[in-house]
């Protein structure tokens, strides 16, 4: 009995040092530095790209408007129903019933992308959406400290280098941002908390997606959607509908129209489906590291497009030394990060 104890143990410690799955369901490892190149997954990754990078953009643009009061909290509403709008996905795909999955996992997990999302989302508003894309990039970091935590990943030399260098370009960014101003050093303080949670969630989503009794990710995706809307719009009801004033004027201050206000929210709301779909897609087939080594592209060409779109109306958002420097640093010590991890397959 002993020694069939132990080998249980081997294997559940061996288990746990798989890499995840691949798109036809079987286990393989990474021998080149590359992601899955089948179509399904490229096209998600594309997709999951293009809607990270036009999430903060439109933040900023509905703070532009009015609507970005941060005790109302009225854009994330839209973020959630983006969310929850995934599990429409259960008419094209099947798979088990709802009714049979340990679905308390996800509510749980729900809780920790609530408050992480705020924290993020309130900063990026506070800071920019150019600063945003910078120290958002640390949830590589994050990701790689609780896998190593939680799921018991091993990390080699050259990836715990890595993540000092991501440490070094946040701090960058953060001693950029204490020039900008107090509130924007707040913003960037919020971000990088909200980035370590949202990475606990990544990191735990993808426990309760690929362990145990599988969670399919759609369905992940919607009943953590589902639990953070019921939360959130029972703080509009209860706070923003007796303080609507503080959306109300705003909005009328900058010229916003009730139908401009409605697109920019749906806009949100769509970008949220495509990119929360196509995340915990991705999640289950390359891993909550590879998948936070997207958010390094999505820096850049947020961080360019804040500059395009808004440093004309915002000094925030133009591009300096400083904010340059720091991307760099950051974004290079992400993708030798998986660099080493690839190596270290």
């Amino acid at each position: 009995a002993g020694g069939r104890g132990l080998r249980m143990e081997e294997a559940r410690a061996k288990a746990l040092q798989e890499p995840l799955l691949s798109a036809k369901g079987h286990r393989r490892s990474m021998t080149r530095w590359q992601l899955p190149v089948s179509a399904p997954v490229t096209v998600c990754i594309v997709a999951y790209v293009a809607s990270g990078v036009s999430q903060p953009l439109l933040m900023t643009a509905v703070r532009y408007a009015g609507m970005a009061d941060p005790a109302c909290q009225l854009y994330i509403i839209p973020y959630y129903v983006g969310m929850s709008f995934a599990g429409l996905l259960s008419v094209c795909q099947a798979g088990p019933r709802w009714r049979g999955l340990p679905l308390y996992r996800c509510v749980l997990v729900s809780l920790v992308g609530l408050t992480a999302q705020t924290l993020n989302w309130t900063g990026n508003m506070m800071a920019g959406s150019a600063i945003f894309s910078i120290v958002y990039s640390s949830a590589t970091v994050w990701s790689a400290v609780l896998s190593r935590i939680l799921l018991q990943r091993v990390l080699t030399i050259w990836q715990w280098c890595a993540v000092v260098g991501v440490v070094g370009g946040v701090a960058l960014a953060s001693g950029g941002a204490r020039k900008e101003g107090d509130k924007v050093l707040l913003g960037a303080l919020m971000v990088f908390i909200g980035a370590g949670l949202h990475s606990t969630c990544h990191v735990l989503s993808e426990f309760i997606g690929v362990r145990g009794v599988r969670i399919p990710p759609h369905v992940n995706c919607c009943v953590q959607g589902l639990t953070c809307l019921s939360v959130a719009t029972c703080w509009q009801l209860s706070f923003t509908m007796g303080h609507f004033e503080r959306i109300a004027d705003p909005m009328e201050e900058a010229g916003t129209s009730a139908s401009v206000g409605f697109a920019l929210l749906a806009g949100l709301a769509m970008g949220n489906f495509v990119h929360a779909s196509t995340f915990f897609y991705l999640l289950a087939r390359i891993g909550a590291v590879s998948t936070s080594v997207l958010k390094a592209l999505q820096a850049v060409i947020v961080f360019y497009l804040s500059h395009i779109l808004y440093c004309s109306r915002d000094e925030v958002q133009c591009f300096t030394s400083a904010k340059g420097a720091s991307l760099v640093v950051v974004v290079a010590g992400v993708l030798s990060y998986a660099r080493a991890t690839a190596l270290a397959s």
